[in-house]
Order: C-alpha cells, then sequence, then structure tokens
C-alpha cells in the first residue's frame, strides 16, 4: 500500500514509501454489525492464505483499559475523552498495524479515526482541530462503511441489551431517558458518516440486508485491493462465490435472525402502546 497520512507522522516513526501489506478499515455506528463482518471477512481471507491481523478502538496496551475505566464514572470531559482515544490510537498504529503491513498483513481494524472523529464532533469539538488531532493517521487502503438507517439500527440495540449510557451519548445530552438522547445522538453520528461518505471516499455497503448479501458486498470491494497478495491457485471467481457460512453456522444464523425479528415485532408493539 502506499504510505500517505491526513496530515503529518508521528514524529520518529519512518516508512518507505511502499507497505506490503493493506489497511482495510470496517466502519460504522455502534450495533451495525461490524464485527460480524470482520470476523467473516479474516476467516475469508486466511482461508485463501492471506496473513490478517484485525484490532480496534481501546485495543492498546497503553491507553485501551485506562479508557475504559474512565467511562465507568460517566465523568470524563469531552476534549480528555478525544486526547484518550488519540493516545489509544497512535499506541497501536505505531505497535500493532504499522509492523504487521511492515510483514506484510492485511490489518483489519474496527473502526478507525472517523468513528473518533465523528463521535467527538457531535459531542462540539472544533472540526479543524480534530482533523488536526487525528492527522497522523495512515491513509487506508479501502474503507468499508456498513451504512444502516436509524429505523433498522433501533431494534438491534434492543436485541443487544438496550441502550448504553455512552452509546446514547448522555454525557453531553440532556434528554430525559436512554431512549430520546440514543435517537438523538446516533441521528447525529449518521449524520456525521454521510458527510465523512463524501469527504474520504467510503465505500459504502447496506448493513440494513441480511448478513450474507451485505458480506457478499463486502467480499466484492475487498478482493480487488488483496488479490495480488492470495497464493497461486485460489481464483477470484472461487473467492467471491464462496459461502459467508458453513451449513450449520447458516442454520445458526437464521435462529439468530428469527430471534432479531421477534424482537422487532416485541419493540414495536412497546413503541405503540406508549
Amino acid at each position: 500500500m502506499q504510505t500517505e497520512y491526513f496530515w503529518t507522522p508521528i514524529p520518529g516513526l519512518e516508512l518507505p514509501e511502499q507497505l506490503p501489506g493493506r489497511l482495510i478499515v470496517i466502519e460504522g455506528t455502534d450495533g451495525v454489525g461490524r464485527s460480524t463482518q470482520m470476523q467473516l471477512l479474516r476467516n475469508w481471507l486466511e482461508r485463501r492464505g492471506v496473513a490478517v491481523h484485525d484490532t480496534g478502538l481501546t485495543r492498546g496496551r497503553l491507553a485501551g483499559q485506562d479508557i475504559q475505566t474512565a467511562k465507568q464514572g460517566h465523568t470524563m470531559g469531552r476534549r480528555t475523552q478525544c486526547l484518550f482515544y488519540a493516545t489509544d490510537f497512535a499506541d497501536r498504529l505505531e505497535t500493532e498495524i504499522v509492523p504487521a503491513l511492515r510483514a506484510g498483513y492485511v490489518v483489519v481494524t474496527d473502526r478507525y479515526i472517523y468513528s473518533l472523529m465523528a463521535r467527538a464532533a457531535v459531542r462540539g469539538m472544533e472540526q479543524e482541530w480534530l482533523r488536526k488531532l487525528y492527522g497522523f493517521a495512515l491513509k487506508p487502503t479501502l474503507t468499508v462503511y456498513l451504512k444502516i438507517s436509524l429505523s433498522a439500527l433501533l431494534p438491534r440495540a434492543l436485541a443487544a441489551g438496550g441502550f448504553d449510557f455512552w452509546e446514547s451519548g448522555m454525557d453531553y445530552l440532556a434528554e430525559e431517558t436512554l431512549y430520546d438522547a440514543f435517537m438523538k445522538h446516533q441521528t447525529a453520528l449518521l449524520a456525521q458518516f454521510e458527510a465523512m461518505t463524501q469527504e474520504y471516499g467510503f465505500t459504502v455497503v447496506d448493513a440494513g440486508a441480511d448478513i450474507q448479501h451485505a458480506f457478499r458486498e463486502v467480499q466484492r470491494h475487498v478482493w480487488p485491493v488483496v488479490e495480488d497478495m492470495v497464493p497461486a491457485g485460489s481464483g477470484a471467481v472461487d473467492a467471491l462465490h464462496e459461502p459467508a457460512y458453513s451449513p450449520r453456522e447458516e442454520r445458526h444464523e437464521e435462529r439468530r435472525l428469527l430471534s432479531d425479528r421477534v424482537r422487532e415485532v416485541l419493540a414495536a408493539l412497546l413503541e405503540e402502546s406508549e
């Protein structure tokens, strides 16, 4: 991949013009299905003989656990939150992402600076300050944005256990209920992602579709950027027609989807009763 930064690199982190690996970002709001698509993508690439390293927000050793601890208190300020996440990202970039790219891995990351910037922007942080704060980030080879409507996202949030304090923006919104905060916060986040789609050239995949269909779209966009890394004998036609699941996994997924639909109906009935 071409070594390009959004602004300026981390001091002392000198890289060649080309890195043998690829950097693929899976973006999208909370509950959109990023983890599922990442796992499917990793399995698919590894079955084709491609070395994969996956990472995600707050997984760094330097600040990851401290971010989780700070969020438990519900008192972390907006700018402190930005700097905490930027520290975690810088640590993972230097100690995980860059070494894996140097070694020729496909690095698949669950969210990137885009989520961090969107979260900070809806909390009132200055756009130019955010662009410079995260300007040390490498430009990804491909950014897949899992796009979903708020109406499709709501049942998934309920099925996953309800509304989270931070994912509902309760740290900065003065709404009476988590539901109201969630709707307002996610509406603002989705608007940020929509604007970033144009600015940063996201590749959009419909996350409102079933998982198999969404993954086929992910495969179709990922294949051109990794095809030259696949060992000889693994053709594109076979790769793009390979199912996301084994028959046993597919039956399990069908049961999960049925359970989700039942929850959606119950959520709709509850909303009407209110």
